[in-house]
């Protein structure tokens, strides 16, 4: 028996597929859950115009996604982010800061589209692939450039104290001191 699928089955073939299977399996299992319909030559004909169809869109659909991928290609994509003195980035790039990076640049894209293996967490030059169409990838470079936060030492100007300082007699500074020592002897006894 020749069927026709309508959705992809497991182990047997993908839809707009003609197959051959056994009457049972066709009858009882394919055609009533809609896996199938029989092969009748007007059905093969309409499959015929159909896939013709499709073809023709999925080539226009095919050479848009071409030309978006050689737009891409052109592109010089960079990015600057804050990094330490090493090199490493606050944080990382990711996927969706590449897409918003890529719109600002007139792609209009989805996030799923990109492909970053890791995040990006140094600067320098690193690659992702843009998936465009089901079979156009492109691969493409992102420069990162480090917008270094230098840290800022703030030196004090020293202050000699002997300026701002009061002068004091020799008399009162021993005083003084004779004063400090009896407390250190009170707290002592």
């Amino acid at each position: 028996m020749e069927l026709i699928l309508t959705q992809d089955v497991d182990h047997l073939g993908f839809k707009d597929e003609v197959v051959s299977v056994k009457p049972g399996y066709g009858r009882n299992f394919l055609i009533p859950n809609g896996f199938a319909v029989l092969a009748t030559p007007s059905a093969k004909k309409v499959l015929q115009e159909n896939l013709k169809q499709r073809a023709v869109k999925e080539a226009k659909v095919k050479e848009a996604a071409n030309k978006l991928a050689e737009a891409l290609q052109a592109s010089e994509i960079k990015l600057t982010a804050k990094a330490g003195e090493k090199g490493k980035l606050f944080g990382s790039v990711t996927n969706r800061d590449l897409l918003e990076l890529l719109k600002e640049n007139g792609f209009d894209l989805e996030r799923r589209a990109i492909l970053l293996n890791t995040a990006i967490r140094n600067v320098g030059t690193h690659e992702f692939s843009v998936r465009v169409h089901t079979a156009v990838t492109v691969t493409l470079q992102i420069k990162v450039i480090g917008d270094s936060v230098e840290t800022q030492t703030v030196e004090k100007p020293k202050v000699d104290a002997t300026e701002d300082a009061p002068e004091i007699d020799p008399e009162e500074l021993e005083k003084l001191e004779e004063l400090e020592a009896n407390k250190v002897l009170e707290e002592i006894e």
